[in-house]
């Protein structure tokens, strides 16, 4: 088995989610399951959810149009928001739909809807210990910084988006930075924003849209961008963005 998944959504067909209870549900095209679900979300216009929860931590990286949550606002490409498990929602599109990624960080993505099923005791107890239950930025109103190697080897400027469950950063590497065999604790799910990525030989070279899933402990690389380099959004599941390098510290895979 693969310690790591490339994806391409335009590989997949769209499907209706389908509600057990018969409710109006999205389009959505399933990229992966297992300890992180990833699914490409498309919203009708107009579309409305009424309150619901969900029992893993959630993120969402907007693609196209306009993502409304009752009391947080709107959401447009560009942005990211999470919601943390247990906190109930009400959420919707604006006029013209809106198209996103959505990742659970745990499991599956069932939508619990707040009339039907009570969140348990012991995640709403979680919920309340861990602060703000919803959060979200604007990954371009972000100021970058040099991404810190105790090593002292050159890095390439991040914007950290989340500093929390869940961990959530931007990257963006130059056409001519490189960065040699490494490996992660956590498994980490990639996101091609912008340009093109290649993370060793083993892999295929990643487009602008693809995702990349990696396992916890899996040393790989070099990684190295394409000619115009390349932006990515990189989450953490399980524990902060970590870099080792794999001939400093021996990899556990």
């Amino acid at each position: 088995m693969n310690n790591w998944n490339h994806i391409r959504p335009s590989n997949f067909e769209w499907e209706y989610f389908e509600d057990k209870h018969g409710r109006e549900t999205s389009k959505v095209r399933k990229l992966i399951t297992g300890e992180q679900y990833i699914w490409e979300a498309s919203l009708r216009p107009g579309y409305l959810a009424e309150s619901h929860w969900h029992p893993y931590d959630i993120v969402q990286i907007f693609l196209e149009g306009e993502f409304i949550a009752k009391g947080e606002g709107s959401f447009y490409p560009g942005d990211v928001r999470w919601v943390k498990a247990g906190h109930s929602s009400v959420e919707g599109a604006g006029a013209n739909g809106s198209r996103f990624f959505l990742i659970a960080l745990g499991g599956d993505i069932p939508l619990m809807w707040d009339d039907l099923y009570e969140a348990p005791t012991d995640l709403l107890n979680q919920l309340e210990e861990r602060g703000n239950p919803v959060g979200s930025a604007n990954v371009n109103e972000i100021t970058a910084e040099l991404f810190h190697d105790p090593h002292n080897r050159p890095t390439q400027p991040v914007k950290n988006i989340c500093n929390e469950s869940p961990w959530i950063i931007e990257t963006t590497f130059a056409p001519d930075y490189s960065a040699g065999v490494h490996w992660h604790k956590n498994n980490t799910l990639y996101f091609i924003m912008n340009g093109e990525m290649e993370f060793g030989q083993e892999e295929p070279l990643y487009k602008t849209g693809d995702i990349r899933v990696v396992n916890g402990g899996y040393s790989y690389g070099p990684e190295k961008p394409g000619k115009e380099g390349v932006t990515f959004i990189l989450i953490s599941n399980g524990g902060p963005v970590d870099l080792n390098w794999s001939d400093i510290d021996t990899p556990p895979i």
